[in-house]
């Protein structure tokens, strides 16, 4: 993973995401410029067609694949990289097949997808590239709430990036919820694009996800672990339809 990282930092630093931000700009910047966002970016898009393996451009927005340089090569589902700095602006995002001969060249012919994303000043991130609840690929941003938590304790961010309804999350500490449902705390109903944050003991918790509209159980996860002074995002993604949806996770340290 770490390659990809200094990649992606490289390009976006040396080459400014196609903004034409020359290096000697970014380290002689004045103490007034806002501060950049640190970005993080996840694959969570289970593609049936183009397969899981995607390439990701980025450039300025509006300028088309032509402006757009490559970020990351070869992203696997379910991997996360970052943080990367990122400069308050609109941008243009691209996930294309990958690419043959790793020209780094994007043609129209190569994207799965393109979206334009507006990044803010001084935020800390997450863009997962998954699926809206209506099924078509989406970047979906999230907000990492990285204060630090106590000791012995950790934060787990639950967000719905899936194509479903409103869901509804059980998280109960393990072995004791199992036995004394009071234990168990409910979180949502949230819709696909929405996030619920729990501060946690680091502990082993049983994660059930139940549709809002009828408490149908969805799927679930046992024993799930909660690291102390950790931000552990958890997502849902795929789709129930075609048996692809799952979870995947990220962890960021407090």
């Amino acid at each position: 993973m770490r390659p990809i990282t200094k990649k992606l930092v490289a390009t976006a630093a040396l080459a400014g995401l196609g903004l034409g931000v020359a290096p000697a700009a970014v380290a002689t910047a004045s103490a007034s410029t806002p501060p950049p966002s640190q970005v993080y970016v996840t694959h969570g898009l289970p593609l049936d067609n183009a397969g899981t393996k995607v390439d990701v451009y980025a450039g300025a927005a509006g300028a088309g694949t032509a402006g757009a340089g490559l970020l990351i090569d070869d992203f696997l589902f379910g991997q996360t990289v970052g943080p990367v700095a990122l400069p308050a602006a609109n941008y243009s995002v691209y996930l294309a097949a990958p690419t043959a001969d790793d020209d780094g060249v994007l043609s129209d012919a190569e994207v799965i997808y393109n979206q334009d994303l507006a990044v803010p000043s001084g935020q800390n991130l997450s863009v997962v590239a998954s699926f809206n609840a209506s099924a078509a690929p989406q970047l979906a941003v999230f907000s990492n709430n990285v204060s630090k938590t106590n000791w012995f304790t950790g934060r787990v961010s639950v967000r719905h990036a899936a194509a479903a309804p409103a869901v509804k999350v059980d998280v109960g500490i393990f072995p004791w919820a199992r036995y004394f449902p009071g234990l168990v705390k409910t979180v949502g109903p949230a819709v696909n694009g929405q996030q619920a944050d729990l501060n946690l003991l680091s502990a082993r918790y049983d994660v059930k996800v139940k549709l809002a509209s009828n408490n149908a159980f969805v799927a679930g996860v046992d024993k799930f672990a909660v690291p102390s002074r950790t931000l552990t995002n958890v997502y849902a993604v795929g789709n129930p339809a075609n048996g692809t949806f799952q979870f995947i996770t990220s962890s960021i340290k407090l």
